[in-house]
Protein backbone atom coordinates (compact mmCIF):
# COMPACT_ATOMS: atom_id res chain seq x y z
CA UNK A 1 0.00 0.00 0.00
CA UNK A 2 2.76 2.30 1.05
CA UNK A 3 4.37 2.62 -2.96
CA UNK A 4 0.79 3.55 -4.11
CA UNK A 5 0.42 6.51 -1.62
CA UNK A 6 3.80 8.12 -3.88
CA UNK A 7 2.80 7.19 -6.94
CA UNK A 8 -1.27 7.60 -7.10
CA UNK A 9 -1.86 11.62 -7.59
CA UNK A 10 -3.09 13.66 -5.16
CA UNK A 11 -3.53 17.02 -3.79
CA UNK A 12 -1.40 15.77 -0.57
CA UNK A 13 1.66 17.55 -0.14
CA UNK A 14 5.02 15.04 0.16
CA UNK A 15 5.30 15.66 3.95
CA UNK A 16 1.92 14.51 4.66
CA UNK A 17 2.60 11.24 2.34
CA UNK A 18 5.93 10.45 3.95
CA UNK A 19 3.71 10.61 7.50
CA UNK A 20 0.60 8.21 6.20
CA UNK A 21 3.30 5.90 4.65
CA UNK A 22 5.25 5.96 7.87
CA UNK A 23 2.00 5.51 10.04
CA UNK A 24 0.96 2.57 7.52
CA UNK A 25 4.72 0.47 8.05
CA UNK A 26 4.52 1.14 11.50
CA UNK A 27 0.88 -0.21 11.87
CA UNK A 28 1.20 -3.68 9.74
CA UNK A 29 5.23 -4.03 12.18
CA UNK A 30 3.26 -3.92 14.91
CA UNK A 31 0.76 -6.13 14.14
CA UNK A 32 3.28 -8.60 13.19
CA UNK A 33 5.46 -8.58 16.16
CA UNK A 34 2.45 -9.07 18.59
CA UNK A 35 1.39 -12.25 16.24
CA UNK A 36 4.78 -13.29 16.51
CA UNK A 37 4.81 -12.54 20.51
CA UNK A 38 1.39 -13.84 21.18
CA UNK A 39 2.18 -17.11 18.45
CA UNK A 40 5.41 -18.02 19.35
CA UNK A 41 4.27 -20.17 22.47
CA UNK A 42 1.57 -22.04 20.62
CA UNK A 43 2.08 -25.69 21.11
CA UNK A 44 1.37 -27.98 17.89
CA UNK A 45 3.04 -31.16 19.06
CA UNK A 46 3.41 -32.59 22.80
CA UNK A 47 5.26 -35.80 23.34
CA UNK A 48 5.46 -37.52 26.80
CA UNK A 49 9.14 -38.74 27.26
CA UNK A 50 8.93 -41.99 28.95
CA UNK A 51 11.52 -42.51 31.49
CA UNK A 52 13.16 -45.07 29.96
CA UNK A 53 14.08 -43.10 27.38
CA UNK A 54 14.70 -39.94 29.34
CA UNK A 55 16.89 -41.40 32.37
CA UNK A 56 14.31 -42.52 34.69
CA UNK A 57 12.63 -39.38 35.01
CA UNK A 58 9.36 -38.40 33.04
CA UNK A 59 9.51 -35.51 30.38
CA UNK A 60 7.99 -33.68 27.85
CA UNK A 61 8.70 -33.12 24.50
CA UNK A 62 7.35 -29.63 22.91
CA UNK A 63 7.12 -28.28 19.26
CA UNK A 64 6.33 -25.00 18.70
CA UNK A 65 6.49 -22.54 15.52
CA UNK A 66 8.51 -19.28 14.60
CA UNK A 67 6.95 -16.15 12.99
CA UNK A 68 8.55 -18.01 9.73
CA UNK A 69 6.44 -21.65 10.52
CA UNK A 70 9.95 -23.25 11.34
CA UNK A 71 9.19 -25.57 13.68
CA UNK A 72 11.25 -25.23 16.88
CA UNK A 73 11.30 -28.30 19.73
CA UNK A 74 11.94 -27.92 23.20
CA UNK A 75 12.81 -30.78 24.82
CA UNK A 76 11.53 -30.53 28.77
CA UNK A 77 13.72 -33.29 30.73
CA UNK A 78 11.82 -33.17 34.26
CA UNK A 79 8.39 -31.91 33.59
CA UNK A 80 8.32 -30.47 37.55
CA UNK A 81 10.24 -27.57 36.37
CA UNK A 82 7.12 -26.84 34.27
CA UNK A 83 4.99 -24.51 36.15
CA UNK A 84 1.34 -22.19 35.79
CA UNK A 85 2.53 -19.00 34.37
CA UNK A 86 0.87 -15.95 34.20
CA UNK A 87 1.75 -14.55 31.28
CA UNK A 88 -0.73 -14.05 28.62
CA UNK A 89 -1.02 -16.34 25.45
CA UNK A 90 0.27 -19.30 27.44
CA UNK A 91 -0.32 -21.77 30.06
CA UNK A 92 3.04 -23.02 31.46
CA UNK A 93 6.87 -21.72 31.76
CA UNK A 94 9.66 -22.98 32.51
CA UNK A 95 10.63 -22.37 36.04
CA UNK A 96 12.78 -19.27 37.09
CA UNK A 97 13.68 -20.59 40.28
CA UNK A 98 13.47 -23.93 42.39
CA UNK A 99 13.46 -25.09 45.90
CA UNK A 100 13.61 -28.82 46.01
CA UNK A 101 11.73 -30.52 49.36
CA UNK A 102 14.12 -31.77 52.29
CA UNK A 103 14.85 -35.41 51.95
CA UNK A 104 12.61 -35.91 54.91
CA UNK A 105 9.57 -34.91 53.17
CA UNK A 106 10.25 -35.77 49.38
CA UNK A 107 13.19 -38.02 48.75
CA UNK A 108 12.27 -39.04 44.67
CA UNK A 109 12.44 -34.74 44.78
CA UNK A 110 15.42 -34.50 46.93
CA UNK A 111 17.75 -36.86 44.44
CA UNK A 112 16.31 -34.29 41.36
CA UNK A 113 18.72 -31.67 42.60
CA UNK A 114 22.48 -31.61 42.90
CA UNK A 115 25.35 -30.27 44.99
CA UNK A 116 26.06 -27.02 45.46
CA UNK A 117 27.67 -25.15 42.54
CA UNK A 118 26.50 -28.08 40.14
CA UNK A 119 24.61 -26.85 36.75
CA UNK A 120 22.23 -29.33 35.04
CA UNK A 121 20.18 -28.62 31.59
CA UNK A 122 16.66 -28.52 32.56
CA UNK A 123 15.57 -28.15 29.11
CA UNK A 124 16.71 -27.68 25.76
CA UNK A 125 15.35 -26.12 22.25
CA UNK A 126 16.32 -27.62 18.64
CA UNK A 127 15.88 -26.30 15.36
CA UNK A 128 14.43 -28.05 12.45
CA UNK A 129 17.87 -28.77 11.36
CA UNK A 130 17.84 -31.01 15.01
CA UNK A 131 20.59 -27.94 16.02
CA UNK A 132 20.36 -27.10 19.59
CA UNK A 133 19.72 -23.53 19.51
CA UNK A 134 19.23 -22.40 23.21
CA UNK A 135 19.51 -24.34 26.84
CA UNK A 136 17.68 -23.76 30.12
CA UNK A 137 20.12 -24.20 32.93
CA UNK A 138 19.72 -25.15 36.89
CA UNK A 139 22.45 -24.21 39.00
CA UNK A 140 22.41 -25.45 42.26
CA UNK A 141 22.78 -23.75 45.62
CA UNK A 142 22.62 -24.99 49.16
CA UNK A 143 19.46 -26.52 50.76
CA UNK A 144 17.65 -27.86 47.39
CA UNK A 145 17.78 -24.48 46.00
CA UNK A 146 18.13 -24.05 42.24
CA UNK A 147 18.63 -20.49 39.85
CA UNK A 148 17.34 -20.81 36.15
CA UNK A 149 19.05 -18.93 33.41
CA UNK A 150 18.87 -19.68 29.71
CA UNK A 151 21.53 -19.72 27.30
CA UNK A 152 20.85 -18.97 23.75
CA UNK A 153 17.15 -18.83 22.29
CA UNK A 154 15.65 -21.18 24.54
CA UNK A 155 11.25 -21.36 24.58
CA UNK A 156 10.31 -20.76 27.86
CA UNK A 157 6.40 -20.33 27.54
CA UNK A 158 4.20 -23.08 26.27
CA UNK A 159 0.49 -22.78 25.34
CA UNK A 160 -0.65 -26.08 25.10
CA UNK A 161 -3.98 -26.33 23.83
CA UNK A 162 -6.56 -29.16 26.22
CA UNK A 163 -6.51 -31.37 23.34
CA UNK A 164 -3.01 -32.35 23.71
CA UNK A 165 -3.05 -32.91 27.24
Amino acid sequence: MTPFIFIVESSLPLPARIVLAATALSTSSISTALVGWAGASYVVDLRRLSPAENGNIEGIEMTTLTLTLKRLVTRVYDADFLVETKRPFAKWELVQSVLLPPPTEDAVMTVKGGPPGEEETIAETFNAAGKIVGRWIVKWENDGAGTCRGIGKVVRYFNVHEELL
